[in-house]
C-alpha cells in the first residue's frame, strides 16, 4: 500500500491553528530576509556569526527557519547587518 504524503503533510496541516501557521510563515520569512541580505552583501554565515560573537552552528539554526525568533536576536542581527529586518 503506498502512503500518499503530500495528502498525510497537508491533511496535519488542517489541525493547526492560525496563530501557529502565521508564527511559522513569520519565521520563514525572517530567514529568508537574513539570507537575502546576507547575500547581498556578500556576508557568509561565518562571519555573521563571527560579528555577533555566535557560532556558525547557530546563525545556520536560524536561517534553518524554524527558529523563535526573540525581538532582542533580531535586533542584534539588524545590528551586525546594519539593516532594520523589521522594516517593511
Amino acid at each position: 500500500m503506498k502512503v500518499n504524503t503530500a495528502a498525510l503533510f497537508n491533511g496535519g496541516l488542517t489541525t493547526i491553528s492560525a496563530d501557529v501557521k502565521m508564527e511559522l510563515d513569520m519565521s520563514f520569512a525572517l530567514a529568508d530576509k537574513i539570507d537575502g541580505i546576507l547575500r547581498e552583501k556578500n556576508i557568509t554565515q561565518k562571519q555573521l556569526a563571527k560579528r555577533m560573537g555566535k557560532t556558525e552552528a547557530e546563525v545556520s539554526r536560524w536561517l534553518g527557519g524554524t527558529h523563535n525568533f526573540t525581538l532582542r536576536t533580531i535586533a542584534k542581527i539588524s545590528a551586525a547587518l546594519e539593516v532594520n529586518l523589521l522594516a517593511i
